[in-house]
């Protein structure tokens, strides 16, 4: 039997201790059924009467707020940038819990200048200093309060080289030597020192603080949280010189063909003007407008107010407040928008003739819309019936209980606009009870 470690042995966890009639337990020594023994590794040491264990690893540190942290952007969404945490400062990353190795930075708290995308001022890959904000209920961080935080080592996205400073061309602080890409980064005035910055350091004035974008870049940048590959100063794989895809051509020349305003072809040119719809904030009262038809029931908010919920500000009050005012719009406008039927379980040779025949005579149709394959063109066994009145929408469904059409029972209930599911027939089954497919056709 191994004999007790005495003072000045090394000992872990488990490791039995001999202690004196006399002695006190201190840190890393527990008294269990078996007898005195270690918790720690470290050195087992006795001072004033107390044993106790010099620890000789590191414990856990979880991180602070205030904390300044290096982190990889490890993904860019439409309002945040996450950072994956590789070093804290006076606290090695080794040892932070799981639950610390990642921080959301939000758009608002990337730099001093109006930024619609994370992606326009930073990258995948790109290297980060910023300081932590926010512990729960997850981790945020920010880089706008020093002019130390922001990027500190960046790569170009579409050949690997780093990229270096530049102030020749307005709107753009980054360029490659090695090809055409330039670029915006929220530079960090330790950008291309790393850890250690320079005290006369001023590459963050580079990020022209407070100034507007040009006409120009106004036409490249992202808009309104949009995804980041339908802008070229914020897709991560190309700069505003390169090439757009062809499918974000096509998309873009759609939006010319069905927007207000001109502008150029798909191939790179200016993106359309969007038509803007009056609206109440259902936040804070104001009115504003928005790039969208506002739906009664739904958050409206101004830009203030926007900003304040994406950044966590708001307070329960005020969402509370803003529930009532979105229930009593909801209960006011369900009339006015009418009610939407999922329609399941169709025989694939069902026309939109025969289901207007079968719900028109309980009310007013706004729409019949048999959901389609979009390569084959065939019926996928489900259809959506909007009526112009919520009480005929209502009225409908209970009258058509059991209908059948070829000897199939249909499945007749509310759509939910959320993407409600429906088991009750073959076309309903397991399908989300949104609008899908093409080839609508209004019933009026």
């Amino acid at each position: 039997m191994t004999s007790p470690a005495n003072v000045g042995s090394f000992v872990v966890p488990g490791t039995a201790v001999e202690k004196n009639d006399d002695d006190n337990l201190g840190r890393g020594v527990v008294e269990s059924e078996h007898g005195v023994v270690a918790t720690v590794v470290g050195t087992l040491n006795r001072e004033d009467g107390v044993l106790f264990v010099i620890q000789k690893t590191d414990p856990i540190r979880e991180i602070e707020v205030g904390d300044v942290v290096i982190g990889e952007v490890n993904r860019i969404n439409a309002k945040t940038a996450e950072i994956r945490i590789l070093h804290v400062d006076g606290k090695p990353a080794r040892t932070l819990p799981a639950t610390h190795l990642f921080a959301d930075i939000f758009v608002a708290k990337i730099v001093d200048k109006f930024m619609p995308s994370p992606g326009d001022a930073m990258r995948k890959r790109d290297l980060v200093r910023a300081k932590i904000e926010q512990l729960s209920p997850m981790l945020r961080a920010e880089c706008r309060s020093h002019d130390d935080l922001g990027v500190i080592k960046a790569i170009c996205p579409a050949c690997g080289e780093y990229l270096i400073t530049s102030s020749e061309v307005p709107d753009v602080n980054v360029v490659c030597e090695r090809c055409d890409y330039v670029g915006f980064r929220a530079l960090s005035n330790g950008f291309g020192h790393g850890y250690e910055i320079p005290s006369d350091s001023t590459i963050s004035k580079l990020n022209r603080d407070g100034e507007r974008w040009s006409n120009e870049s106004m036409a490249f940048i992202s808009k309104d949280g949009e995804r980041p590959y339908l802008s070229p100063l914020s897709d991560h794989r190309r700069g505003s010189v390169h090439s757009i895809p062809k499918d974000v051509a096509k998309f873009r020349g759609g939006l010319q063909q069905g927007g207000r305003g001109g502008g150029r072809g798909g191939g790179g040119g200016q993106r359309p003007r969007r038509e803007m719809h009056d609206a109440t904030c259902t936040m804070c009262g104001t009115d504003t407008k928005l790039p969208f038809q506002p739906t009664p029931g739904r958050p409206t908010r101004c830009s203030p107010c926007k900003e304040k919920v994406d950044n966590g500000e708001a307070s329960k009050e005020e969402l509370a407040a803003e529930r009532i005012v979105l229930n009593k719009a909801r209960e006011s406008g369900r009339e006015t928008t009418g009610m939407k039927l999922f329609i399941g379980g169709l025989p694939y040779s069902t026309t939109e003739e025969q289901l207007t025949e079968i719900f028109v005579a309980h009310g007013e149709l706004k729409e019949v819309h048999i959901a389609k394959d979009k390569e084959t063109g065939n019926s996928k066994g489900f259809a959506f019936v909007t009526y112009k009145s919520n009480k005929e929408g209502v009225a409908a469904i209970e009258a058509l209980k059991g209908t059948k059409i070829d000897g199939r029972k249909l499945t007749i209930q509310e759509s939910k606009p959320t993407g409600g599911r429906d088991r009750g027939g073959r076309g309903g089954g397991g399908r989300r009870q949104n609008d899908r497919g093409s080839g609508r056709r209004d019933r009026r």
